[in-house]
């Protein structure tokens, strides 16, 4: 019985990590019929598939994103994911993040701990993390005017049919509602950018010139934004906290010294990132770490065993802030390369040197110790933590 076979969906939910490196030793390239997908999960095999659109195209049929979400940059390929991601890219390149939020995203950080500094202890997921993502990102998109538990709440809704490889009907209900939900009101803010432009993202999308967007285009890569950018920034902080404290001595070093925060967060991506695949589908028959695969084939190329590979990095089980040893996958490559990468990465850095600022002798809570789970989106349910 192959590997491949014998994988079940709740084992890859409660801890892939096992699976993956059985899969990398033995069956590199494996069908996975509990997630309807061919599982490429060594490193180099990874890369090839995201560099080579050509042969493993984003575009695949059928699609967990476009079935979910409507047509979007992220499940498509050629002149038209080029034409969105020329509009969209602009406001997430790192200047124009910093002139656009100048100086807020310390504020909503430091607003955030003051409402819990004084107890001592706190779940930083829940209180700060999410706010945090999701209030910075609703100011970037330009929906200021939604209320942001909103927001949170159909993003929630979302993220199952994201993940919903295998077509169950009851994950897929919930995400559709939260879909709609999201559309409704994307189309009234849209509506008031057309008189009141400014200068957030889906203002560009709306008023982009010659590579002018359709409503049902800004409306589908709006629900995209959302859902990495509030899912991804959010849990990388949580993680990151995770990560650090269960290693005190690290947590020590980086309190110590700010300038490993940019390693730490960059290990965590490493280690335990927050998107797990590439989804992509074949072109044409062709033959990838010696296994011959059919055109349509549906591939999940994926990132986070790709981080793990101990043919790319040493002890790769092991969280390290002093790791030396080059670019890991955790926003893919090629050119479907997160979009928001940068604001990601510069929100968990402003927030772990802020929280280590505010909050002495930051440790986790011995009494309520986080779990992790899933394969597609890996997460903790909580990060408890205490202080003073």
């Amino acid at each position: 019985m192959r590997v491949g076979d014998q994988v079940t969906l709740e084992e890859l939910e409660r801890d892939p990590y096992p699976i993956y490196a059985r899969l990398r030793d033995e069956e590199p390239v494996a069908w996975v019929p509990a997630v309807q997908l061919w599982l490429v999960t060594r490193y180099d095999d990874v890369r090839t598939v995201d560099l080579t659109p050509e042969v493993f195209t984003a575009a695949t049929d059928p699609s967990t994103l476009n079935r979910t979400m409507g047509v979007n940059m992220l499940g498509s390929e050629g002149p038209d994911q080029q034409r969105i991601r020329r509009v969209v890219e602009p406001p997430f390149r790192p200047r124009d993040v910093e002139e656009r939020t100048k100086g807020m995203i310390p504020k909503l950080a430091n607003e955030l701990i003051d409402g819990f500094e004084a107890r001592g202890e706190c779940d930083l997921f829940r209180e700060f993390a999410d706010p945090m993502s999701v209030r910075s990102l609703r100011f970037m998109l330009g929906l200021d005017e939604v209320a942001w538990e909103d927001l949170l709440r159909w993003n929630e809704g979302l993220m199952p049919g994201l993940a919903n490889f295998e077509g169950d009907p009851e994950k897929q209900a919930p995400a559709d509602a939260a879909s709609s939900a999201l559309s409704d009101v994307i189309g009234r803010v849209l509506d008031r950018l057309e008189r009141e432009p400014d200068g957030s993202a889906l203002s560009a999308m709306l008023h982009s010139g010659a590579d002018r967007m359709s409503r049902d285009e800004i409306v589908a890569n709006t629900k995209l934004m959302l859902s990495g950018g509030l899912q991804e920034p959010r849990d990388l902080i949580a993680l990151a906290v995770l990560a650090l404290g269960r290693h005190p001595g690290q947590l020590q070093k980086v309190r110590s010294d700010r300038g490993l925060i940019k390693s730490a967060v960059e290990e965590t991506l490493r280690w335990a990132g927050p998107v797990g695949t590439s989804t992509r589908q074949t072109t044409r028959a062709t033959e990838l770490a010696g296994v011959e695969l059919e055109q349509g084939a549906l591939i999940g190329a994926v990132l986070s065993s790709a981080n793990r590979d101990p043919r790319r990095f040493t002890d790769p089980d092991a969280f390290d802030i002093h790791r030396k040893e080059g670019a890991h996958l955790a926003f893919a490559v090629g050119n479907h390369f997160c979009l928001g990468a940068w604001f990601g990465r510069h929100l968990a850095r402003v927030s772990l040197d802020i929280l280590l600022d505010r909050l002495p002798d930051l440790r986790l809570d011995p009494d309520r110790p986080a779990t992790l789970t899933g394969w597609e989106f890996r997460a903790p349910d909580s990060t408890w933590v205490r202080w003073g």
